[in-house]
Parts: C-alpha cells; sequence; structure tokens
C-alpha cells in the first residue's frame, strides 16, 4: 500500500519554521504519519497488533505499508476504507485552519504480491524496506488517483481477486472465462449477473482496465464505493465480516470508527 499527502512541496515551501528551525509542516507530517499508521493497525485482528507482520517506511511525503499475514489482501482492502474514510477528516480539518496554504489531499494504491525484505546497516544506523513487482504496481496505481476524479484510493487487480476468491469461492477471472466459453446467451447473462453481484457485495466500482508503465499487460483496477461506506449499508457490513474473519472484537473496533467518521461527515453538511 502507497500512501501518498498531496501537496507536500508546496506546504513545506510555505509553511516557514518555527523558534527550534523546524519547519512547521513537520508538525503536520507526523500526525498524517499518525493517523495513516493507527488506522493500518486497525485493520489487523487485535491479537495481531502486538507483534504484528507489517513493514513500514517513509517515502518522505507519503508512506509504503505492506501487510505480511496470510490474510494480508483483507488486511491491504480494509485499510484502504479505514483510509478513505479516516484521512478524509484531517485534511478538511487542516485546510479550513490555513486557507491560505495549498489544499491537502491524499491518494492511496493498493496492490498484493510477493516481495522481498531489504536490511542492511551499520550499528548506529541502518535501511529496512521492502521491493517487488506489487509494490511498483502499487505506486503505479497511487499516482493514478490524481488524474482519476474524485478517485483517492483505488485498488489493485491481485487484490480484489484474492479477496473475491476468499469470501465467495470465485475469481472475476474464472467468471470472465466461462462467460467467453458458454455457448449460449442465457449462461452469458447469468455469469455476468453473477460478477455484477460479486462486484456489489464487494463495495467496489469497477473502473477499467490501465495500461501502468512496466506492467506488461492492462490490469483492471477498482475504487471504493462511498455510497455503501455509512448508514448501516447490509452489503457493506457482510464485507465488513469478511474482512475481519467474523472477529466480533475487530468487527466493533472497525465499525466504532467507521460510524464516528460518518457521523462526522454528516455533521459537517
Amino acid at each position: 500500500m502507497l500512501v501518498d499527502l498531496r501537496n507536500f512541496t508546496p506546504n513545506l515551501n510555505a509553511a516557514g519554521v518555527d523558534e527550534r528551525g523546524t519547519n512547521r509542516f513537520c508538525y503536520t507530517l507526523a500526525d498524517f504519519y499518525a493517523a495513516t499508521l493507527d488506522l493500518c493497525m486497525l485493520a489487523m485482528a487485535p491479537a495481531e497488533r502486538a507483534d504484528p507482520r507489517i513493514s513500514v517506511s517513509s517515502t518522505g511525503d507519503g508512506m509504503l505499508v505492506v501487510f505480511m499475514g496470510p490474510r494480508h489482501f483483507a488486511n491491504g482492502l480494509l485499510a484502504a476504507f479505514l483510509l478513505e474514510a479516516g484521512l478524509t477528516g484531517p485534511c478538511e480539518r487542516q485546510n479550513r485552519a490555513n486557507p491560505e496554504m495549498p489544499a491537502l489531499s491524499f491518494g492511496v494504491g493498493v496492490e498484493s504480491g510477493e516481495v522481498s525484505r531489504i536490511r542492511a546497516g551499520t550499528p548506529v544506523a541502518g535501511v529496512d524496506t521492502v521491493i517487488g513487482h506489487c509494490v511498483n504496481i502499487a505506486a503505479r496505481i497511487e499516482a493514478l488517483t490524481k488524474l482519476i476524479a474524485s478517485a483517492r484510493v483505488l485498488i489493485g487487480d491481485a487484490t480484489v481477486e484474492m479477496c473475491v476468491h476468499a469470501f465467495h469461492g470465485q475469481t472475476f477471472a474464472e467468471l470472465r472465462a466461462q462467460e467467453r466459453a458458454a455457448t449460449n446467451d442465457a449462461d452469458r447473462v447469468a455469469l455476468q449477473n453473477r460478477m455484477n453481484e460479486i462486484n456489489r457485495e464487494m463495495c467496489l466500482t469497477f473502473l477499467d482496465r490501465y495500461a501502468l508503465k512496466g506492467v506488461d499487460r492492462p490490469l483492471p483496477l477498482y475504487r471504493l464505493d462511498e455510497s455503501a461506506t455509512c448508514g448501516g449499508v447490509q452489503r457493506f457490513d457482510r464485507l465488513l465480516e469478511h474482512l475481519v474473519a467474523a472477529d466480533p472484537e475487530h468487527l466493533h473496533e472497525v465499525r466504532g470508527v467507521l460510524c464516528h467518521v460518518c457521523s462526522g461527515s454528516h455533521e459537517r453538511r
């Protein structure tokens, strides 16, 4: 998962320094880091947080967050929903408090796959990060959020397919292959309806297939269906149960955060 803070450089240049010589925008960036990390930790089960299987590193104006547990794909998708809900308010409050500054926003790209961990260092300094094809894809996806209107969070094909297989026992790729092989219209329509039903249950909107630099074929990309995430929508409740593996404590935590964010959003309106 790549999380990027929009308008980082203009804000850094405009903020100036305080009496200690620290750029004032560093405090805002620290708060953004903290909020992002808190929301990503919330995407993991309570029992996993004492010794979390997660890698976090700074990209300067954002963060690279990699879930490494067996349910990494579910962690990533749940974190996407939490970040979309939880980062919007802090950015809006910062913008209202500093109307003369360039407006802050964020972008998130999520993808799943194999990664390799790199650790190197001396007794006083070191580097700990991960690399992999899926990291590159997540970065390309995140960059697309700057170009697609109102799409702050984009989800890659591999993450979606892993979640669909885990929660519904099928993948879109399998269903599309069955559709191509179908010999009559009734079967094709039934398969199309099944894909639409799963897509709706996943609370995602299919955008298109996008050609990404360094990727040999156009990839299907999805955005979050924000209309499903507030107000007790049953399909989103069902999705949350899948994402937390029916853990009642975890589900209660996640619902509490999302309900709090949604209540604040309605009050602002």
